[in-house]
């Protein structure tokens, strides 16, 4: 059962039995107390909040060409080592209401009302408590390229081999004299890195030239439309690929981290976890860290009152309080929302009889 009762929905509930003529007795909950048949159990609400927090990790990729970028395509800046870092794109708060086990209370009655299965929903064993809170959960959602896997693509060299035929000069004897002859001898030699880059610039300037040719008319086929779209599509495709290997590439992997937290008062701030730049969360200690941190704001809390150990008629509930709950990364907020947090609330009594 995933429906916990908050103290006001429990008081119209049980003002709706005031029909039946009954004294109802009400106490704080204790475990050493057994609950008889014509009882049951509540508990007043607290709110849980919950900080969605999206880490974005960005590696930089070296081209295995990088070298050749600028003399071969006149490209600048391109990156020289594999580089990778760590951001906070934004903060999400959500809130849950769940069974604050501080607050527990047993409603006894002198006949159980035959309605009560009507108006209220518990448990087998009569218990209106039933709280899942749930720890640090990690969601992982990569974009793009996953760097775990990335792997460039060369489509530019289709042979990373080439023959290459050496003339070789081997010396005879003749019935006359010693006569020098050449030889050729052929080697299978792999393409050395500039060789490959140089094809794969070449094959860049060839797909510009291609996608030119299109756009002009200056070809046997003339595509129109959809086919045209789909033609270039392909050629900013293949051109991409093989630039890629020159300025490397950058890939992003988005993580949601969801942090719980349990306010107890207002006017209050505290740290979630602490961020690194270069490696992501990490320990306080980590030098160059910075703290997300909460904060919840001020709230006038009326005063509440003393539960009695044995009440007669009444119920108590708790009044939820609406406060300002924000959350940031150092110095930087990065959201500011309204949150009404029941345990802010003060509490007071209802009662089940409507005076006469």
């Amino acid at each position: 059962m995933k429906n916990i009762l908050s103290g006001i929905v429990l008081a119209a509930m049980m003002a709706s039995c005031a029909a039946v003529k009954n004294e109802t007795a009400i106490s704080p909950y204790s475990a050493s107390q057994p609950v008889g048949p014509s009882a049951l159990v509540y508990a007043l609400p607290q709110t849980r909040l919950y900080f969605e927090v999206e880490l974005v990790k960005t590696l930089i990729r070296k081209g295995p060409y990088a070298e050749y970028a600028g003399r071969m395509l006149g490209l600048q800046n391109v990156p020289m080592k594999d580089a990778e870092s760590w951001q906070i794109r934004s903060i999400r708060i959500s809130d849950r209401q769940e069974a604050d086990s501080k607050q527990l209370y047993t409603v006894s009655f002198t006949d159980y009302p035959q309605n009560m299965d009507r108006l209220l929903r518990f448990t087998g064993g009569g218990l209106l408590l039933d709280a899942t809170v749930g720890n640090v959960v990690i969601n992982s959602r990569s974009q793009g390229k996953n760097s775990d896997d990335f792997q460039f693509v060369n489509t530019a060299v289709r042979n990373t081999t080439v023959e290459k035929v050496d003339t070789l000069y081997k010396t005879i004897l003749t019935d006359t004299a010693f006569v020098r002859i050449p030889v050729l001898q052929r080697k299978v030699m792999g393409k050395t890195a500039e060789e490959q880059a140089r094809e794969a610039a070449q094959q860049i300037f060839n797909i510009r030239q291609s996608r030119l040719d299109v756009l002009t008319g200056n070809t046997d086929y003339h595509p129109e439309g959809a086919a045209l779209k789909l033609v270039l599509q392909s050629l900013d495709t293949q051109e991409e690929q093989l630039l890629s290997l020159f300025n490397g590439a950058k890939i992003e992997n988005r993580q949601t981290v969801t942090w719980p937290a349990l306010p107890e008062k207002p006017s209050v701030s505290a740290d979630l976890f602490y961020f690194s730049e270069r490696t992501g969360i990490v320990s306080k200690n980590t030098a160059g860290a910075k703290a997300v941190w909460y904060e919840i704001g001020k709230a006038v809390v009326p005063a509440s009152i003393t539960p009695d150990q044995q009440a007669k008629n009444i119920i108590y509930y708790r009044i939820p309080q609406l406060v300002e709950i924000s959350a940031g990364v150092d110095k930087t907020t990065l959201v500011r929302e309204q949150v009404t947090v029941c345990q802010f609330g003060n509490i007071v009594s209802f009662p089940l009889v409507a005076p006469k």
